[in-house]
């Protein structure tokens, strides 16, 4: 079995697409706020689809965790190959393929998992590292002139 399907217009969330993730040390994507056209077919190729409410995040949706051992081709709506996925944040709206396959572990797992293939950007919502806040009038930290720093 390897099924592939592509979900589209998903909301991406917690995107490792430059790098793999620290939990999971692969590259993955949940695709959240999946149609319910989307959701049947992901079903009937035996993935596991979850809802967002009852794990507590209603802002999901009907989503699922796609991870690959590899970096995946990332591409904009144009196809082109966007080579910098460092900027991808929550909320991006994407098409990403996936495939199912049936994964048998020696440790006694086995099931469906859900690969990812690719992804395609539609509208990117960019991460950005740095200050939430702005500077405002308030409790200030005294900070010492530099020629009154010891060394």
């Amino acid at each position: 079995m390897n099924d592939q399907y592509v979900i589209k217009g998903c909301k991406l969330y917690w995107a490792c697409l430059h790098e793999v993730s620290r939990f999971s040390e692969k590259f993955e994507v949940k695709a959240t706020n999946i149609s319910k056209a989307d959701e049947k077919a992901l079903k009937a190729l035996g993935l596991k689809v979850m809802d967002g409410k009852e794990k507590g995040k209603p802002e999901m949706g009907m989503y699922l965790t796609a991870k690959a051992n590899r970096a995946v081709p990332v591409v904009d709506a144009k196809r082109n190959t966007i080579n910098d996925t460092s900027n991808v944040g929550n909320g991006t709206i994407a098409n990403v393929a996936v495939s199912a396959f049936n994964y048998d572990h020696p440790t006694g797992g086995k099931g469906v998992g859900c690969g990812l293939q690719a992804v395609q950007i539609m509208e990117l919502v960019e991460y950005a590292k740095g200050n939430v806040f702005e500077e405002e009038e308030g409790y200030t930290v005294e900070t010492p002139a530099e020629d009154n720093v010891p060394f």
